[in-house]
Formats: structure tokens, C-alpha cells, sequence
């Protein structure tokens, strides 16, 4: 896994927890991680280990680790304004593989996740989708409307409860996906 690495939000010490891409691609996936409270921080850390792939950070300074930026969040949730923030890439198209992990919020994706994948920033053709979320969540209508705002399927998702994280319960999880990710590429190679 490359960490790619850029200042905090202050622009005080550079943190291997804050991405950005400013270093050149070492793989042919990349994990494009949004993370408000560290729960996908932790998933795509550890995705990133799992399949030596490249985490690259979705940022929105509009959001931020207070209760304005959270009230912030769920107020853009409801109201879906899904508009993406200028970002340290332009581009994603250079991969082979591309895993969007982030936040359920008000049961929908995140909206900095919704603004990637509606946005005009190109993507490859396989990409992926992993969510974490508190356990209230409807996961299968999160789902449906991630890959309508993708415009196609997804390679393979998955969800983990936030509760589920660090116990027995997120090992079948993970490796679920990854075994769908991987069957996907293989499917892909053979056609």
C-alpha cells in the first residue's frame, strides 16, 4: 500500500491519515477513501493493504470533525447536494480498479462519494464500492442509488456496521468483497 500523503487541514505536519495525490501511482487500484469520524479511514486503510493498492483521499473542507460540519453534512445529505470539491486529482481513469469507500449518511452515500460519481472526473471501468454506516441504515436502497449515480454496476460492494468494525463480524465481510473484487478481475482478464 502506498500512503499518498499531503499537509493537514491547518497545513501544519503532513499526517500518513490525510491523502492527497501528489505522488505518481505505484498500482493498477486505487482506493479513493472520504472518512469524517476514521470508521472508512480504518476499511480503506486496511483494503489498501489487503490489495497493495493506492489510497488516495476525497476531501470537502465543507465538512469538518465539529457539529457544524456534521450538521453541514446531514443537511447537504438530505437536501442531495452532491457537488464536489476541487480535489488534488483530476483524473482517475489510470487505474485499472477504483474502490469508493466511505460514510452512509441519512442513508445515503456520503455526498462527497454521490459528487464522485456523478462529477465529470474520469473513471475507470471498474470500480468498486465499500460503505461503512451505523447499523439503522437501509443498505440495499443506499446501494441502488450509489450505482444510479454511477450510471452502471459495481464490481462488488459491501457495507460494515460501524459496530461490526475490529470483531469477528468484519472478517467475512471483507473477504466477501475482495473475493468478488478479485472474481470480477478475473472475469475481466479471461473475456
Amino acid at each position: 500500500m502506498t500512503y499518498v500523503n499531503g499537509p493537514n487541514r491547518r497545513g501544519g505536519k503532513r499526517s500518513p491519515y490525510l491523502w492527497e495525490r501528489d505522488m505518481p501511482k505505484t498500482s493498477d487500484t486505487a482506493i479513493v477513501c472520504y472518512s469524517l469520524s476514521g470508521h472508512s479511514k480504518r476499511i480503506a486503510q486496511r483494503l489498501a493493504n489487503d490489495l497493495g493498492a493506492d489510497l488516495i483521499a476525497l476531501s470537502d473542507p465543507r465538512y469538518g470533525p465539529n457539529w457544524v460540519g456534521y450538521m453541514r453534512a446531514v443537511w447537504h445529505s438530505l437536501r442531495q447536494n452532491c457537488v464536489l470539491a476541487p480535489q488534488t486529482f483530476t483524473s482517475l481513469d489510470e487505474y485499472h480498479t477504483l474502490v469508493i469507500c466511505g460514510p452512509i449518511w441519512t442513508s445515503y452515500p456520503a455526498t462527497p462519494l454521490r459528487a464522485l460519481m456523478k462529477g465529470h472526473i474520469p473513471l475507470p471501468a471498474r470500480i468498486a464500492l465499500f460503505l461503512t454506516c451505523g447499523n439503522h441504515n437501509p443498505v440495499q436502497k443506499t446501494l441502488d442509488l450509489a450505482r444510479d449515480d454511477l450510471g452502471r454496476d459495481f464490481v462488488a460492494t459491501a457495507c460494515l456496521g460501524n459496530s461490526q468494525q475490529d470483531t469477528a463480524q468484519e472478517e467475512p465481510v471483507v473477504a466477501k468483497f475482495l473475493s468478488d473484487l478479485t472474481r470480477g478481475a478475473t472475469h475481466a482478464s479471461s473475456a
